[in-house]
């Protein structure tokens, strides 16, 4: 993907966009320019269904904007107007996460089919979809439409002061990012990469980061059937999130104390509201996390527990 964003979270999205209408006149080229972006889409939603498309603010035809509710507040997604632009999630406390569609010519979006923004014709062989899902995210997807296809998809990421990407187990990355003060919360996740050809076999891609974009590389071979359907998933905002504590942290906290209702102090709304997520169920949580060698974590709406160096980026040290 390129220099552009692209944000999520567990929440519904709303794309906004100029009001860009494709098809003026029934003309034969608007028509013909309309059955390719229909059947874009129509391509795409084959392959991820339809049942979790966040609806759209906008027209068919127009790009879109989406917005989703969750109990930790609205996430707001937004596709760009042109694919030179950024997909763009803005989380319940106004931090954005942003990915930019790789290696675009200034194609203009539009809404098509149940809901996805099509790009189409934005690079060589290659059309460009959004889709902001119910789940406070938005899929990016690129369908190559031949064998000329580039296969390695470079999208930049903007992300905000003190976020940063750590690989998970499953393929993909999470999101972490500091609050500045004494705790680090998963905010995201970039879900692993997937691929499907045009008979619904698995296309073999995984994902590398080169400094502040991420990389998507679909290994087709003679016997892959084109078009290829190829999706970086993303969601941003502190829904189902996680804040984790370092050791010196952890230890702080188990001690008790001013520094420790300091520490304690600085977690975001929504993280300590459950039944029993008092001081001292994380006192309490601090202290055998610490005997057992391990971190105290705070999962959003739930309960205090441990982690090891496995998780959270080996922040646990």
């Amino acid at each position: 993907m390129n220099n552009r964003q692209r944000t999520a979270t567990g929440m519904v999205a709303v794309v906004t966009a100029t009001s860009l209408v494709i098809a003026i006149a029934p003309t034969a080229s608007a028509d013909t320019q309309d059955q390719r972006t229909q059947k874009a889409a129509a391509g795409v939603e084959r392959v991820t269904g339809t049942q979790d498309l966040a609806a759209s603010s906008a027209a068919p035809g127009v790009a879109a904007q989406s917005v989703t509710e969750t109990k930790s507040g609205t996430v707001t997604v937004q596709a760009p107007d042109d694919a030179t632009g950024n997909v763009k999630t803005t989380a319940p406390d106004g931090t954005a996460f942003g990915l930019g569609l790789p290696q675009t010519k200034s194609v203009k979006g539009v809404k098509a089919g149940s809901g996805t923004i099509v790009y189409p014709n934005a690079a060589d062989s290659t059309d460009f979809a959004v889709q902001p899902t119910t789940d406070g995210g938005a899929r990016t997807l690129v369908t190559l439409k031949d064998k000329n296809a580039p296969t390695e998809q470079r999208f930049d990421l903007q992300m905000p002061t003190g976020a940063h990407l750590a690989a998970n187990d499953s393929g993909g990355y999470d999101i972490f990012q500091d609050s500045g003060k004494g705790s680090t919360a998963l905010k995201g996740t970039i879900s692993a990469p997937w691929a499907k050809d045009a008979n619904g076999k698995d296309v073999a891609t995984s994902y590398k980061l080169e400094g502040g974009t991420l990389v998507q590389r679909i290994d087709t071979n003679s016997t892959t059937a084109f078009p290829v359907v190829a999706d970086p998933h993303y969601t941003w905002g502190i829904i189902s999130g996680t804040v984790y504590f370092n050791k010196s942290e952890t230890r702080k906290i188990a001690l008790g104390g001013g520094l420790a209702a300091t520490i304690i102090a600085s977690i975001p709304a929504g993280f300590t509201t459950a039944a029993g997520i008092t001081v001292a169920a994380i006192t309490t949580m601090a202290n055998i996390a610490q005997s057992h060698k391990k971190c105290l974590k705070i999962k959003s709406y739930g309960k205090p527990g441990e982690y090891s160096g496995k998780q959270g980026d080996g922040y646990c040290r």
